[in-house]
């Protein structure tokens, strides 16, 4: 897909390289966009099961930055191609029309924490505004890759600085346990 193009590429056609057939193909995922999406939903799993182990962190805010930082970490250096991925998602027409499904489980998946820690909802307006406020870093820095020669470390690096910068001016609107 990298080389030829999403669109280009049939699911025969990665049945095919993978030495599978379609019925194989189809077990493991429901579409093409499948494959492509399936890195990041392993990101959103990391992520929450970060956040869960970070129950009793002391800081809201802290927990939620270090466990973004940590799963995106697991995915970019668990996968030589997982920023990669990420060109095809955002590049891709097909790709993005399920881009709000999966940013919104990623968003969700932040607001639930939030709201757990708080006694809100997570329909809240300070658990979503947190959330969305997370997502917006995570995005921004994603799209900042695309245009760099940035290393994964600098991407981890500039990820932490611009949440702790965002969280700082969130840190008034929690009562911190």
């Amino acid at each position: 897909m990298l080389r030829d193009g999403y669109e280009q590429v049939s699911v025969d056609d990665i049945a095919r390289e993978a030495g599978i057939g379609r019925t194989t193909f189809f077990r493991y995922f429901k579409s093409k966009p499948g494959v492509v999406w399936s890195a990041f939903d392993d990101t959103i799993s990391w992520l929450a099961q970060n956040l869960t182990e970070k129950k009793e962190h002391p800081g809201i805010l802290d927990a939620v930055r270090e466990s973004i930082v940590l799963s995106t970490r697991s995915a970019i250096y668990n996968s030589d191609v997982w920023l990669e991925r990420f060109r095809l998602l955002d590049s891709s027409a097909e790709l993005r029309a399920d881009a709000y499904d999966h940013w919104e489980r990623w968003a969700s998946t932040v607001a639930t924490f939030v709201a757990t820690r708080t006694g809100l909802s997570p329909q809240d307006a300070i658990p979503m505004a947190i959330a969305g406020a997370a997502r917006g870093m995570f995005l921004s820095e994603l799209r900042n890759w695309l245009n760099t020669d940035d290393d994964r470390e600098d991407i981890l690096n500039r990820l932490d600085h611009n949440l702790r910068t965002v969280f700082t001016a969130f840190s008034g609107l929690l009562a911190e346990p």
